[in-house]
């Protein structure tokens, strides 16, 4: 349980810098507000990982699970992505509170 909210909570706070990053170029810039999607960020912090992820992906699990489902993802937002896995492993974290019930 531990694990999850630990983890969520680094997620989130990615997802955070991702759209502060975002804003403050877009802002610096003069451009119209853009969020750079998580491949972009990720081909420019490290391009060799991203190639080997591909790479695993497809000769080891299925080229199906890259092209349509893992590239959709990769379009998206960067905080959108780290901030949705954020908040679904924080939930799965919490801890659920115990119910008595009383039958006659």
């Amino acid at each position: 349980m531990f694990l999850f909210r630990w983890l969520g909570g680094w997620s989130i706070l990615i997802g955070i810098i991702a759209m502060v990053n975002d804003v403050t170029h877009s802002y610096q810039s003069g451009a119209k507000l853009s969020f750079a999607s998580l491949g972009k960020d990720w081909s420019l912090l490290s391009p060799a990982t991203l190639n080997a992820v591909q790479a695993g992906i497809e000769r080891h699990l299925h080229k199906l699970l890259w092209d349509p489902v893992l590239l959709a993802v990769l379009k998206a937002p960067a905080f959108a992505v780290f901030g949705g896995l954020g908040l679904l492993l924080y939930g799965f974290g919490l801890h659920r509170r115990r119910t008595n019930i009383f039958a006659n």
